[in-house]
């Protein structure tokens, strides 16, 4: 027998026998065992293995969701890419957005293609109706369906029928699609470049980083961000995890590390036995120890939003402004299932605020109990439902048209959505920017 044969068959015996072992520690990993051959062999009904696999493995989640754990679940390999692209912040694509306007809905490129996307370089422009994604007519798609023909693998074509804002007849556009970065860090508002600007229009003095999402990419952006706002004499900065249901908690702690002087415990985690697991230390090389801080936070901001929250309020680096989080005080690993092809997302600890508070809302907590993060007193901004909507929108519609919302968008915008009160005001970003005026000598 050759040395590679007598290699792989000890290591395939080494591995049988761990499997062995961990089978005679547990029975019910041969029983499930059993079962599957059992059914493979016997059931009237003959469905694919795979079916199988996926009903057994939803099947256990859904034991956890019942006792308590409604974060853990099983991703299928029909969903696995598109769960990892919003982690790692990348997809396939052409670099468009688009959005179902007017009545009836038609499907409208809104705002020039981002630039360096393959889109930039086509003859795609702002206004345009998408009446046809390689051939398939987009009339009565749903915006997820849309985004399946939009996007494919890198190196692919896709062909877009348009109609120009100023003709009658659709054209026909192949565009190759290219690797499409996802930002994380959105600002106050678009430029006429269709960049974004990560200060106050009113007070360029005060910087404005809306935190979407924590992925892989996070930390990076909002460093790099921050590095180009120094240069430009931004003074304060406005953090705002309003509507972020949080992400990787490695992201969390990079951006708390940014604020803070070395030594100082960001965030612990622990186990089902409450054991630390691991422990989060500041390391004081951020750069960013003097610079005056507002966080936005809302009854949506969990998770990885509620740690950046808690950490910078626990140390009073930040002043938190806004309504009382969601409270989601796990941490869920992601862990592969065949070979790679299915992810298991799985509750495997908590996580615990430097003052020594798990801040997670348990099932039948009520107001009165100590969940979530708190804005500090005479910084709370509640919202009833109307109110979080008119937010919703306001927010939405800045995004979409920018500070100058008029034009034909914005009628389309208007008759799709309804328009805004006159008088509506973001309060909590007003809050945020009149502390940090008042901080800074206004």
């Amino acid at each position: 027998m050759s040395l590679r044969n007598l290699l792989l068959f000890l290591t395939t015996a080494v591995i049988s026998y761990a499997c062995y072992v961990r089978a005679e520690q547990n029975p019910y990993a041969r029983y499930v065992a059993s079962s599957y051959s059992i059914i493979d062999r016997w059931s009237l009904v003959n469905p694919p293995d795979q079916e199988l696999f996926d009903g057994a493995l939803n099947g256990m989640v859904e034991v956890l969701n019942k006792r308590g754990d409604e974060h853990s679940m099983f991703v299928d390999g029909q969903d696995r890419d598109s769960f990892r692209e919003d982690l790692i912040q990348e997809f396939g694509g052409i670099g468009v957005r688009i959005l179902q306007l007017g009545d009836p809905p038609q499907l409208t490129i809104v705002g020039p293609p981002e630039p360096g996307t393959p889109a930039f370089n086509s003859d795609i422009r702002s206004g345009d109706l998408v009446v046809a994604i390689d051939g398939k007519l987009t009339e009565g798609l749903e915006m997820p369906d849309v985004l399946k023909l939009m996007r494919g693998p890198i190196g692919t074509p896709v062909v877009l029928s348009v109609i120009h804002s100023e003709e009658d007849e659709p054209v026909d556009i192949e565009i190759v699609r290219d690797v499409i970065t996802v930002e994380s860090i959105l600002g106050d508002y678009r430029d006429d470049n269709n960049k974004w600007q990560y200060h106050l229009l009113n007070d360029t003095r005060i910087g404005y980083m809306r935190i979407i999402k924590f992925g892989d990419k996070t930390e990076a952006e909002l460093t790099n961000h921050l590095a180009t706002l120094t240069t430009e004499g931004v003074q304060a900065l406005i953090l705002d995890v309003r509507d972020n249901y949080g992400g990787a908690l490695d992201a969390a702690v990079g951006i708390s590390d940014l604020f803070l002087r070395a030594g100082l415990p960001i965030v612990t985690t622990r186990d089902r036995d409450e054991q630390i697991r691991e422990r989060f230390v500041s390391t004081g090389r951020g750069g960013y120890l003097q610079l005056p801080l507002a966080v936005l936070i809302n009854h949506n901001s969990a998770s990885a939003s509620e740690i950046l929250a808690a950490c910078l309020q626990d140390y009073k680096r930040a002043v938190i402004v806004g309504e009382r989080t969601y409270g989601k005080g796990t941490v869920q690993r992601l862990m592969p299932i065949e070979s790679g092809r299915s992810l298991l997302k799985l509750t495997a600890a908590t996580y615990w605020r430097p003052s020594g508070d798990n801040i997670h809302r348990m099932p039948g907590n009520t107001d009165a109990d100590p969940w979530g993060v708190k804005p500090d007193e005479g910084f709370e901004v509640p919202m009833d439902d109307e109110q979080y909507l008119l937010w919703r929108k306001y927010r939405y519609r800045r995004d979409i048209l920018g500070p100058r919302q008029e034009g034909s968008l914005a009628e389309q915008f208007d008759e799709q959505e309804g328009k805004l009160p006159e008088s509506f005001k973001d309060e909590a970003l007003d809050m945020a920017a009149k502390y940090l005026q008042e901080k800074l000598g206004e």
